[in-house]
């Protein structure tokens, strides 16, 4: 056999190889995806950002992940997220999530609104409501009339910080019986911004010892 016979059959040899490693290739990626390991390009955080800190282009890279493992909401456009401020800290490493950026200027979730006053809340808690909390919520607040029925006191009012859970009040809960101090209805202080007549009718609670309680709703949608 000569040796151009041999050539011609070891080229056929390494083209079927090659058809295969490809066929085989792309039946892997097909079980990939069809697994969830699909990837794309996220943009990542090349070092640790702190909390109002300005995105620029040397605090971020961009890195393929696999999209199983991403939130929907995360940043993959890495223009987009340089020149957009963090609204909290992000620990290098982490993909850009457009939940914790803001537009530059625009109002931090927990600064107070101009024309408006910062006040702490002992509200009660027997729904446990506090675990739906976040800067940035907007919550209802109840007291309890002379029947003992819920009556709203506050209709909407912005939260701007948690101080967390209580346990040691003796106010009375919702059934006029149960302490607050008992760990079926426990507390939260919450801070919120709100405007100077709502200031005053929270104030005006607190000093009567009202038990004021509080559900979390929905935000408006237009930065009220």
């Amino acid at each position: 056999m000569g040796r151009r016979t041999l050539l011609l059959i070891t080229s056929v040899l390494l083209a079927a190889v090659g058809t295969a490693m490809v066929a085989l290739y792309v039946r892997t990626a097909d079980d990939r995806a069809a697994g969830g390991e699909t990837t794309a390009l996220y943009v990542v955080a090349r070092q640790d950002i702190s909390a109002n800190a300005t995105l620029t282009a040397a605090d971020l890279t961009v890195r393929e992940m696999r999209v199983s493992d991403q939130l929907t909401s995360n940043t993959t456009d890495l223009d987009a997220a340089v020149g957009r401020v963090a609204t909290a800290a992000i620990r290098s490493g982490a993909t850009i999530d457009t939940r914790d950026l803001r537009e530059p200027g625009a109002l931090a979730e927990g600064a107070i609104r101009r024309d408006e006053l910062g006040i702490d809340v002992q509200l009660q808690d027997p729904n446990r409501a506090v675990s739906l909390l976040g800067v940035g919520s907007t919550v209802r607040i109840f007291h309890l009339d002379e029947n003992g029925d819920a009556q709203v006191l506050v209709q909407r009012a912005r939260v701007i910080s948690i101080g967390g859970s209580l346990d040691d009040s003796a106010a009375a809960g919702p059934d006029g019986t149960n302490s607050v101090g008992a760990t079926t209805v426990p507390q939260a202080v919450v801070g919120l911004s709100v405007s100077e007549s709502i200031a005053k009718t929270i104030a005006g609670a607190t000093l009567k010892q009202e038990p004021l309680y509080f559900t979390v709703i929905p935000s408006s949608g237009d930065g009220s």
